[in-house]
């Protein structure tokens, strides 16, 4: 069906939320949204060592290996005085590896947001007005932690004809000092809400974590690009929060040692779970999600779940291989639903417009 028809059809439902996946940036950038993980696009050919080193720790997670080195440069010295010239390179190469990452970031993303078009824009607004809009209780969930979603939702437009309501659960910490309230800088997470309605379960490149804290990053508020911020967090030992674990339960470990990450995916099986007791009335729609085997962590809790009805976006010719795929994996969480039935329909994603 069209995402009209499937959004008509939906109309029963009280509550419609939003899973988003990779197709939702690659629709909108086709020419550097195309990855799968940033470790897969790094270019290590002049540092195979470093290569080497998340091969031996069986890791795809940057800051992992970069504590690593770091932590055995101090380490190592306490066992041997011979060490010096190794845990000198150890130290560089973890300096290395924070330029890498950035270098990775900043070939595969835009740096300004007004590198996108207005129109554009104002069809993915429009879009998200499905699902977070005034007086609704919906949710987006983004798999995905490129800057797409975040400069959407900041890109208000005169006259549109609708409110999108979101919070994605950051704020200002208030400071009362000498019976003065002040107003701290940073933009942190503020815990555990039931209005946070935007949630990037696999993190974000604005979201930094700090040790004690998560703060986002803001270019409106600074004027400083994305990849000038994160050059000089990285120097601080400050770390882009985003889960680049190549399989499902790497993942899954990552997003429960994170406050921020495990809470939004609780908040997705709270919607899968769609209440307590009997099922609620609500319908999860899914944009550019391949439903691969690396994310079974998310659709589990679809399987487990008692939401209603699931709608899924299918890309290009259903009978495609790519697409019956989707089609197969799809129709498994149907059938392994014992007491409360899922309905599961398809629709063209590409009539859905996103961007224009």
């Amino acid at each position: 069906m069209t995402f009209q028809e499937a959004i008509l059809k939906s109309a029963s439902c009280n509550t419609r939320h939003l899973l988003l996946g990779n197709g939702f940036s690659i629709a909108c950038i086709p020419t550097i949204f195309t990855y799968n993980s940033l470790f897969a696009e790094a270019d290590f050919s002049d540092n195979p060592e470093i290569e080497l080193a998340f091969k031996k720790l069986s890791t795809t997670d940057f800051e992992l290996v970069i504590n690593a080195l770091e932590k055995s440069s101090v380490l190592l010295p306490a066992y041997s005085e011979k060490l010096d010239e190794l845990c000198g390179k150890m130290s560089l190469d973890a300096d290395k590896i924070k330029e890498l990452l950035i270098d990775t970031i900043a070939n595969r993303h835009p740096e300004y947001p007004s590198q996108i078009e207005q129109e554009k824009y104002s069809y993915c607004r429009k879009f998200l007005s499905n699902f977070v809009f005034k007086g609704s209780k919906g949710r987006v969930y983004t798999l995905n932690y490129d800057l797409l979603l975040y400069w959407t939702l900041m890109h208000e437009i005169d006259n549109e004809g609708f409110k999108l309501v979101h919070n994605d659960g950051f704020g200002r910490d208030t400071i009362v000092e000498n019976g003065e309230i002040e107003v701290a800088n940073e933009l942190t997470w503020q815990g555990k809400a039931s209005n946070q309605n935007i949630h990037y379960i696999h993190g974000a490149l604005h979201l930094f974590d700090v040790g004690f804290q998560l703060e986002k990053f803001s270019w409106v508020n600074t004027g400083t690009t994305l990849i000038q911020q994160a050059r000089m967090a990285l120097r601080l030992n400050k770390f882009p929060l985003f889960v680049t674990e190549g399989d499902s339960e790497k993942k899954m470990s990552k997003i429960t040692h994170n406050a921020y990450l495990f809470n939004s995916y609780e908040s997705f099986d709270g919607v899968a779970q769609a209440g307590f007791g009997k099922p609620g009335n609500t319908c999860l729609f899914t944009y550019g999600v391949s439903f691969s085997e690396n994310d079974r962590h998310i659709f589990n809790k679809v399987a487990n779940g008692k939401i209603k009805k699931l709608f899924v976006g299918i890309y290009g010719d259903p009978s495609s291989t790519n697409n019956q795929h989707i089609i197969s994996l799809a129709e498994s969480l149907k059938s392994s639903r014992s007491i409360h039935p899922l309905e599961i329909d398809y629709y063209d994603s590409q009539t859905a417009n996103v961007w224009g």
